[in-house]
């Protein structure tokens, strides 16, 4: 970069991952981190209720089955809350669910484990449907084909 050139910042989707299963939690951060995303990790869904603030994420990826706070029950709240309330929640699964009901809660997605290989990509594109009203068209996926979708129930 010149001198005399402005500085361009880069504005990175930040990405709260909610699981409490600690392996699964750590791969999933670390693939995201490599793709760009500021990542901040949580238990479960009260721990993640806490973090909300500090994190202030752009986007939810949390795991269904957990204790204290399941993932519907996190969804739910970060939906009944107004400083969240348009924060995209994608739930993950590794078995059948009632999407209807996943989506009348409030939640954007929901993906089944194993996860789809290009993640950070999918959340992009979740990201970009949900076009944030504070950052419009921060957010591009990159162009290397389509995103593998999440099986039918």
């Amino acid at each position: 970069m010149d001198e005399g050139s402005p500085r361009q910042f880069v504005v990175r989707p930040r990405v709260l991952v909610v699981d409490d299963e600690e392996l699964v939690r750590l791969v999933i951060a670390r693939q995201l981190r490599l793709s760009g995303f500021d990542v901040f990790e949580a238990r479960d869904g009260l721990e993640a209720l806490a973090r909300l603030p500090v994190a202030a994420p752009d986007i939810v990826l949390t795991d269904l089955n957990m204790p204290r706070c399941n993932g519907e029950m996190l969804c739910a709240e970060i939906k009944r809350r107004h400083a969240t309330a348009n924060v995209p929640v994608v739930l993950m699964t590794g078995g059948p669910l009632d999407e209807t009901h996943m989506r009348e809660i409030g939640c954007a997605a929901v993906l089944y484990k194993p996860l789809v290989e290009r993640l950070d990509e999918f959340l992009l594109s979740i990201l970009q449907d949900a076009a944030p009203a504070s950052r419009p068209g921060a957010w591009a996926a990159p162009a290397k084909g389509p995103v593998r979708q999440p099986p039918a129930a």
